[in-house]
């Protein structure tokens, strides 16, 4: 079988791939590192992107070339709908993919592209080059008005790509549920899960880790609300709060504010906690599976993609989960923590890569 790259030895010695994730959170970012590491040895890679998501790729790969490349902006109600908020937001995230998509031609050109991989940004298709769009969610949680309207409109977009790669598996054993599975697009493949974090067996040092993520203003109003269950208590808090633009560790007591963490450090800290608590993002739910770490999980209001993670893993994985308002200690202490199950290695994620890139993969193998 032909791969999706074309080796061309007059060109140059390595081919040139432009990687770019959304800026919504930071979890794009991080789901690309296990792709970055496999790709880095044998392929010059360019990545673009924004904000934190930027910061935290130069932290990890500081000889890489690295693009500021506009993200779509998007902010979460401090309160009330989060629907409508979103809605509002649709125009500005329409017009930064018409600019995005323009902006690639110049890209591609300017850098010699070889290959885009473009993690949930719309607009990042050529007909000059192959180009992959990685997505989890090709079902894009909506009000039931707007599901089927969505599952087209983004349908569209998928098949303006050379290939969709679904980070999960594509039988019983995944992490994804309705959000990737069912009805896909044709040129959609699975590759597994995608974390950057390896199991480190070490003592249980904090009654409870946080994972403190997702967009503002609700990362900052999450973190606040678990400071306030906390202050004062007996049981101990690790506060990971996802700011790569900061360096600090603060101990106030029982709980210890961490501002960001390498992975190494990162996998000891979820692996150092009795229990962990985090938004069920579907990063966060990658690497929770893969850490085999017992979790609470507290979707963000109005957030409907996470609502549907955190009822799906509690009825496949008996995986607790509290909505934000009523989140309490209480809560807590009367609740046992689970470890969402999944399957790793089968088949194992770098081999399924480099074979898809040669050509030898099955489509959904």
């Amino acid at each position: 079988k032909e791969g999706i790259i074309t080796f061309d030895p007059l060109k140059k010695s390595k081919q040139r791939i432009l990687i770019a994730p959304l800026d919504w959170g930071l979890g794009h970012a991080t789901r690309c590192v296990p792709l970055i590491k496999e790709l880095i040895a044998d392929f010059e890679l360019v990545l673009a992107a924004s904000g934190r998501s930027k910061q935290f790729l130069q932290q990890l790969f500081p000889d890489l070339l690295h693009i500021d490349f506009e993200g779509y902006n998007i902010r979460y109600p401090a309160n009330g709908n989060m629907a409508a908020k979103m809605l509002l937001q649709v125009p500005k995230v329409m017009q930064r993919i018409k600019e995005e998509h323009r902006e690639l031609q110049s890209l591609i050109q300017e850098h010699q592209i070889d290959l885009v991989i473009s993690d949930n940004r719309f607009g990042l298709y050529s007909s000059s080059i192959p180009c992959i769009y990685i997505t989890h969610q090709v079902h894009i949680q909506a009000p039931n008005l707007l599901s089927d309207p969505l599952f087209k409109l983004h349908g569209k977009y998928i098949k303006r790509y050379t290939e969709c790669w679904i980070p999960d598996h594509p039988d019983a054993h995944n992490l994804s549920g309705e959000l990737g599975h069912g009805e896909v697009p044709a040129n959609c493949r699975y590759i597994g899960p995608l974390s950057r974090l390896q199991k480190v067996d070490c003592e249980k040092a904090f009654d409870y880790c946080a994972l403190i993520s997702g967009p503002e203003p609700q990362r900052t109003k999450f973190e606040d609300l678990l400071v306030s269950i906390f202050r004062n208590r007996a049981e101990s808090l690790l506060l990971l709060c996802g700011k790569p633009e900061e360096n600090s560790k603060v101990k106030e007591g029982n709980i210890t504010r961490i501002s960001h963490q390498g992975d190494e450090e990162l996998a000891r800290s979820i692996c150092s906690a009795k229990a962990v608590i985090a938004r069920p993002g579907y990063s966060s739910i990658m690497d929770l599976a893969q850490l085999e770490a017992p979790c609470v999980l507290v979707p963000t209001p109005g957030q409907t993609e996470q609502q549907y993670l955190a009822e799906y893993h509690q009825q496949t994985n008996s995986v607790p989960w509290f909505s934000q308002s009523e989140l309490s200690m209480e809560q807590l202490k009367q609740t046992t923590a689970s470890v969402i199950q999944t399957k790793w290695g089968s088949p194992n994620f770098n081999q399924e890569i480099r074979r898809i890139l040669d050509g030898t993969a099955d489509k959904n193998g």
